[in-house]
């Protein structure tokens, strides 16, 4: 029920911006970070057509924080339970600098590709 009323609400800010291509992958990748990318795509699938651009923010946000896939987060977990919680610092350090490194290389992939009329 909770998220339906977000998407409500959503639903009536956005619109008018979520059409644009560039709009989309950008709120999806980025909203990615908070909620993860599979519940990230399913709230914006509900405001958009355009699923070249939804489906392009939705991996490219699965890079980044530990939250941007659940995939992560499994990750992090079998490293903590195999390692323990003494290293996990180290781990998430690293993990987070080279998550962002690639959401941003994968970010100016998208747009480079994006201008060169590559994608739809």
């Amino acid at each position: 029920f909770f998220f339906f009323g977000i998407a409500d609400n959503l639903r009536v800010i956005l619109t008018p911006e979520i059409n644009h291509s560039g709009h989309v992958f950008l709120f999806t990748s980025l909203a990615s970070q908070v909620m993860s990318n599979v519940p990230a795509t399913l709230l914006f699938a509900e405001f958009t057509s355009n699923w070249h651009a939804l489906l392009w923010g939705a991996n490219v946000g699965g890079f980044g924080s530990l939250f941007g896939s659940f995939a992560n987060l499994i990750a992090y977990k079998i490293y903590v339970t195999h390692e323990g919680l003494n290293h996990s610092g180290g781990f998430t350090i690293r993990f987070a600098l080279l998550g962002y490194a690639a959401l941003f290389v994968a970010m100016g992939l998208y747009f480079v590709l994006y201008r060169m009329n590559a994608l739809l």
